[in-house]
């Protein structure tokens, strides 16, 4: 196996994605690795009754405003990560999550625990658990709750994760 050399971060820019963003870097850091964050939005509902000019409109506001947090979240890492890139994309989460990580020939995904929350977890189920099962490559769940991490990682991976 050769090393990693391509980290897919999805985020949803919810609370956790500066905590998750920071451990996908200094991951890759350790790893001399590139990172793209991913974001994907779900699409739009097709209701007959609307006009297909609103419908349009209303994805053109929602891909608007998902790619200026994008752009936010990239200018906040530019300096911590000389190798990273964001792509927004359109679909189910964990589909498209699997995906982009097919396409790009990603070799780990780190990927955040506790997106959604309650009746809609319980129902739908977890997209990183999904992501988990369906990816085409090693992926590593991150648990952006705990307030201690309680590990230092270091190159190679297989050999040198330590608790601090």
């Amino acid at each position: 196996m050769e090393g990693i050399r391509r980290i897919v971060v999805p985020v949803d820019f919810n609370r956790h994605t500066d905590t998750l963003a920071e451990f996908a870097i200094y991951m890759a850091n350790k790893l001399n690795a590139r990172v793209t964050f991913i974001h994907v939005m779900k699409n739009l509902p097709d209701f007959l009754d609307y006009e297909p000019a609103t419908m349009e409109q209303l994805d053109r506001n929602f891909r608007a405003h998902a790619e200026g947090k994008m752009t936010a979240l990239m200018e906040s890492v530019k300096n911590k990560c000389l190798e990273c890139d964001g792509e927004v994309l359109t679909g189910d989460a964990s589909e498209a999550i699997i995906a982009y990580a097919g396409k790009v020939q990603a070799d780990l995904i780190v990927i955040a625990t506790h997106g959604n929350q309650g009746i809609e977890k319980v129902l739908l189920g977890s997209v990183a658990d999904r992501v988990i099962k369906g990816a085409p490559c090693p992926a590593l769940v991150f648990n952006p709750f705990r307030n201690d991490r309680g590990y230092a990682v270091c190159k190679p991976l297989s050999s040198c994760v330590t608790a601090m």
